[in-house]
């Protein structure tokens, strides 16, 4: 075969193959994905202040990092070392704190609210994240009714 073939058949292969972890990569940072094994954190989050916020807004470090973390997860869960249903997501406290900030210190907002921004500036000095004083958006309560899931064997 020519090298001029191998070139074109190589190139087709890594364009499949992008395309292919672009397509599994949206499919997976979808909440009806999550919820597949994270029933229970999608019913505390429902019932919790923002249902609207979708579960990677706050459960992320980027793209490529999740997935490699996602990859090692399933294999872990296929060989039973680890129990989704059981498992604590990732709290990435640094990113969900940025979360936030980004949403409730809008422009918009501090202009509406001054007295908002000063008060929690106060605030900030002295608590390390905001879930230091506010629940994330899950209600604990509900979260924590877990039950170990159920593994059929085939």
């Amino acid at each position: 075969m020519s090298s001029k073939l191998w070139l074109i058949g190589g190139t087709a292969l890594v364009v499949v193959l992008v395309i292919a972890a672009w397509g599994m990569a949206r499919q997976t940072s979808k909440d009806n994905f999550c919820v597949t094994c994270h029933a229970y954190e999608k019913v505390s989050w429902d019932h919790g202040k923002h249902p609207e916020v979708g579960c990677i807004a706050c459960h992320t470090k980027g793209v490529v990092r999740d997935k490699t973390a996602g990859m090692r997860k399933v294999f872990l869960t296929l060989t039973d070392q680890v129990d989704p249903h059981r498992d604590n997501l990732p709290s990435y406290k640094d990113k969900i704190n940025d979360n936030c900030i980004a949403c409730h210190f809008t422009e918009e907002r501090l202009a509406l609210m001054p007295f908002f921004k000063e008060r929690h500036d106060e605030y900030r000095k002295r608590a390390e994240t905001c879930m230091a004083c506010h629940e994330a958006g899950h209600v604990i309560k509900l979260r924590d009714l877990r039950q170990p899931g159920v593994r059929l064997r085939i």
